[in-house]
Parts: C-alpha cells; structure tokens; sequence
C-alpha cells in the first residue's frame, strides 16, 4: 500500500487473542482492547492512544488510505480480513469496516496522577456500560478529569462503555478494582468530600456544597449507592421529580448532577 502500512493476513493465534478481548478476563489478560469506527479512532489518535494493531474489512482498505490519522497508525500492523471474519471480531450492529485494538493502561489508584484530581466521579455498581459511558464523557464535559470504578462496575474499556464516551475515557485519569473503602480512603487522604446522589434524599438544587473539589458518588441503577459509600458521604442529595416519574437511569441523574456541582464550583472559584 502507498500508505507505507504492511497489509498481513491473521492467523489463527492473533484471531484468538482477538476475539479474547471481547470480554472483560480476556482484555485483562492480555492488557488489550477493541476500538471501533473511522472517526473515533482519529479522534483517539489525537488524544495520544497508540493501537499497535489494525483489523481492517477486505472492503474498507482504500478508506485507510485517506484515514486522517494515517501518519500516526504508521507504526501499526495491519490485518485485512474477509467480511465473514471482520463481522466475527466486530460488535457493532453496523460496523464500519475497522477494528483498533489497543493497549490497556493500568487502571490502579497508585496510577493515578498525585496532584489534586478536581471534581471527581465515584461510580458505585454501575453495571450498564452505556450508563457509564455517559456519565465518563459528562464528567469529561464538565472539566472533572479523574473517576473512580469499585469492583463491580463494569469495565470502562467495555466496548459500550467506549461507544457511550465518545472517547472520552481516553481524555480521563481512572483507576478501577478497588474496594468502595479503598476508594472512600482515597478521597479523604486527598480532603475530596464525597457527595452521594441518592433518590428521595435532600434536593441537590438547594443543597449547601463543598467549596472544594468533590466526588460526586452515582450508585447502581436498581440499589443505588451502596451503604458503605454513604457512611462516608459528607453529604447525600437527591434530584426533585415529579409524582408520576419513579425515577431516573443512573447516567441522566448522574449527569444532571455532576453539571451542578461543577456549576457550583465554578462560581464559588
């Protein structure tokens, strides 16, 4: 190719490895993850993402050629497959005719960069991958950069969850695994008061915030957050609704939420 990017075939080892990294265990163990679309590649490209590995549709070649982060992928090796393999490996309804795997970064508290990590997102037990997504490229939005993940919400470089942020996790310091102490320890040691969004609780519109940096803690989409996180709340808010409404999903009150308390900041800075 003019491109100057080598064009292989996958074997059958590098297939399985692959096709591992659609689950959670298999991107752990490899330390690799899926990447799909023309556009959020680019976009990822441009943050700094590095993908050692393209898997590109038989189809869908010439459309490298012109890929805008083409010089950047200049190190990558490229497989072509046959549209049956391609759709194997994809997990898209459509997909667009490119697959990116790319290296997972540590995801560990001890990772996490020392200085002050701003408005922060603590995210209890979320278990839908398109909820956290959302609630990643909000607190992207809203200028907070860190989130925290305990065991038992999903994998942020679940590929819903990467869809959902539009790119957004690679733009974030996370750290994920932990216990809900380990990360209630974490804030206190860096004086970030936690703020628990809980439905029915004190309406966060007219709620006294820290004037500091918090972590705003969004909870399990059928529980909420958890008991242990509450304990070591500052404060627990809720948002007003209507009667004929029950509730709200964990990344529309999450959302809502995390632009109040940066709202909050803002003018309190």
């Amino acid at each position: 190719m003019s491109s100057g990017l080598d064009v292989h075939r996958l074997s059958r080892a590098k297939r399985k490895v692959f096709a591992d990294l659609r689950t959670r265990a298999g991107r752990a163990r490899h330390k690799l993850f899926l990447f799909e679309g023309w556009l959020a590649i680019e976009d990822a490209v441009s943050r700094g993402v590095d993908f050692p590995y393209l898997i590109v549709r038989d189809d869908a070649l010439p459309r490298l050629e012109a890929c805008a982060a083409r010089e950047q992928l200049g190190s990558a090796i490229v497989y072509s497959e046959p549209a049956a393999g391609f759709t194997a490996l994809a997990q898209t309804k459509t997909p667009q005719g490119v697959i990116a795997v790319g290296n997972l970064p540590a995801l560990d508290l001890a990772t996490l960069p020392t200085d002050s990590p701003g408005l922060t997102l603590l995210a209890d037990e979320i278990r839908d991958p398109g909820n956290l997504g959302t609630l990643l490229r909000t607190l992207a939005a809203v200028g907070g950069r860190t989130a925290l993940l305990p065991a038992g919400t999903v994998d942020p470089f679940n590929p819903k969850t990467l869809r959902g942020s539009a790119g957004c996790v690679f733009a974030l310091d996370m750290a994920t695994g932990m216990t809900r102490t380990a990360a209630a320890e974490w804030c206190a040691a860096r004086e970030l008061p936690i703020v628990a969004l809980e439905p029915g609780a004190p309406d966060l519109f007219q709620a006294v915030l820290p004037s500091m940096p918090v972590a705003l803690a969004v909870g399990n989409e059928t529980v909420g957050v958890s008991g242990e996180i509450k304990d070591h709340a500052a404060l627990v808010v809720g948002l007003p609704m209507s009667d004929r409404v029950e509730s709200l999903s964990a990344a529309v009150a999450g959302s809502v939420a995390l632009y109040i308390v940066a709202q909050n900041l803002s003018q309190r800075g």
